[in-house]
């Protein structure tokens, strides 16, 4: 059972009245309530197999909502007090969560679509009770929200893609928000792109806060929603490794930095030192490096490159037969560039992969 922000301001109302300091983990064992924790909890198997009976735990009482998808609620204490009060509290959100399902059927089928949590013959029953399409043109665009909280990307997002029904607009979680966008025939998917360009400026307008967004490939199927957002998800971490000056990711678009995401630590670190290493540390500092990125996104044009960087074109030129002398790579011809390229998106896969293991 997923928990949005408006159901989870209603329980914190209810709870709050019981005087006890009740913490609601969800079932991944991260803390909901109260709000701003970012914590996860290892739950104690015990509870997991039976969620609705009250377990002492550490100075705790554990009990968890329902038996199907527990929400789970930690109280202070070991009493028998406090272990009549968890109970009271489980059935309190258990209602709660039963009387909010009928009023979000349509949002909780899409959020389990998105989710991949349904079968094919349950999706379809379930589509066509509430009216969702089975066979149009659909993308994923994810929303990765920070400093920030949901109901205002919420409002946001709505003036920004107007009132269109075949639209929606999905909580995935606290930090992630899913919008499902419709293509018709007449639709480019560059506008798609735009609209996430337009998402993005106007979220870092109105809030001083940055917003990164993942665009997963159009789907023909509803069933094939939950792969746009894997895509739309993969385009997030992997545009954050490569791309780091941009908060729009594409996952078409991205082909080689995923392929150079999967190539192995050890290998990618090999190759990346063939070129990066102690005889070229002097050769490729931050002013180096800078002018040849800069030289890279103006598709090898010197002109412009040196406008950019407020350098004479001789400059830039020297700089490049520089970096020919030392590593044998014209950058100015295209295979050789590529190579180049390759080879600087091979250490920041390399350093992610470091980050990560660490």
């Amino acid at each position: 059972m997923y928990l949005d922000h408006r159901l989870i301001a209603r329980i914190s109302h209810v709870l709050s009245r019981l005087n006890m300091n009740i913490m609601l983990i969800d079932t991944n064992g991260q803390i909901v309530l109260p709000e701003g924790n970012d914590r996860e909890l290892t739950l104690p198997e015990t509870l997991k197999r039976n969620p609705t009976q009250p377990l002492v735990y550490g100075g705790f009482t554990l009990i968890g909502t329902d038996a199907e998808q527990p929400i789970y609620l930690c109280l202070p204490g070991d009493s028998n007090d406090v272990c009549n009060c968890a109970i009271l509290a489980s059935e309190l959100v258990s209602a709660m969560t039963r009387m909010e399902l009928p009023n979000a059927d349509k949002e909780q089928i899409i959020r389990s679509i998105l989710r991949e949590e349904l079968d094919g013959s349950e999706m379809e029953t379930l589509a066509i009770d509430h009216n969702i399409s089975l066979e149009q043109e659909r993308c994923v665009l994810l929303l990765r929200l920070h400093n920030v909280d949901t109901e205002t990307v919420l409002n946001i997002l709505t003036n920004v893609i107007g009132d269109n029904r075949d639209d929606a607009l999905i909580e995935i979680d606290r930090h992630t928000i899913a919008l499902v966008k419709k293509l018709d025939e007449t639709s480019d998917f560059e506008d798609v792109e735009q609209l996430g360009q337009a998402i993005s400026n106007t979220f870092a307008s109105e809030t001083q806060n940055e917003i990164l967004i993942g665009i997963g490939d159009p789907k023909s199927h509803l069933s094939n929603l939950g792969e746009s957002m894997r895509e739309a998800r993969t385009a997030i971490e992997v545009g954050r490794v490569y791309q780091k000056n941009q908060n729009v990711f594409m996952y078409r678009k991205m082909i080689i930095e995923r392929f150079l995401s999967e190539i192995p630590q050890t290998m990618s670190q090999k190759y990346y030192s063939l070129l990066f290493n102690r005889k070229t540390s002097r050769l490729f500092n931050d002013e180096m490096l800078h002018t040849i990125e800069k030289f890279f996104e103006n598709s090898l044009n010197l002109s412009e490159t040196a406008r950019q960087l407020y350098i004479h074109r001789n400059t830039l030129i020297y700089r490049l037969d520089k970096v020919q002398r030392n590593i044998g790579l014209d950058l100015r011809a295209f295979d050789d560039a590529v190579t180049f390229k390759m080879m600087m998106l091979l250490g920041k896969s390399d350093h992610d992969k470091n980050r990560r293991n660490n």
